[in-house]
C-alpha cells in the first residue's frame, strides 16, 4: 500500500502564530501595559502617525491575545478612542486608511491577520530607530 502524500500539510506550522520576541521589541519605545488591567499606554516621547499608533495598539492586543490575557484581539477606531487620549477626527481617518491593507474584520471590528504581523514590525521600527543606529549595521 502506498502512502499518499496529503498536500494541504505543506501550508500548516507548528510555530508560533507570531514571533513574541520581535512585537515585544518593537513595542519597548511606544508603549506600557498595566499589569492587572492589561491596559495599553502610550509613551510620550515617540513621534509617530497615528496609523503606527493604531497598529501598535492592535499589535499589543494581539499579543496579550496570544499569552491568553485578554480575550478578545479586535480593535476598533471607538476603542482607541476610549482608551487612548487621541481625538476621533485623527483616529477615523486613519484607522480607515489601515482596513484591508493591515486590518481584517467587518463592521467596527478589526484585527491584524499573522501574516501582516512581521511588516507592521518592520514598518514600526524604521519610523522609531535612529538612523545612526540602522546605518551602523550597513
Amino acid at each position: 500500500m502506498t502512502k499518499e502524500k496529503n498536500h494541504i500539510e505543506e501550508l500548516f506550522t507548528d510555530g508560533s502564530a507570531i514571533d513574541e520576541e520581535r512585537v515585544v521589541e518593537a513595542l519597548k519605545p511606544l508603549i506600557t501595559i498595566q499589569r492587572d488591567t492589561k491596559e495599553i499606554y502610550f509613551k510620550d516621547s515617540q513621534k509617530i502617525t497615528m496609523e503606527d499608533k493604531i497598529l501598535a495598539f492592535g499589535l499589543a492586543k494581539k499579543l496579550l491575545k496570544t499569552k491568553g490575557l485578554i480575550e478578545q484581539e479586535t480593535i476598533s477606531a471607538s476603542e482607541i478612542h476610549k482608551k487612548t487620549s487621541f481625538k476621533k477626527g485623527s483616529i477615523d481617518p486613519a484607522f480607515k486608511s489601515l482596513k484591508g491593507k493591515f486590518l481584517i474584520g467587518k463592521g467596527r471590528d478589526y484585527e491584524i491577520p499573522n501574516y501582516k504581523v512581521n511588516e507592521i514590525i518592520k514598518r514600526l521600527d524604521d519610523k522609531i530607530q535612529p538612523k545612526a543606529i540602522k546605518s551602523k549595521g550597513n
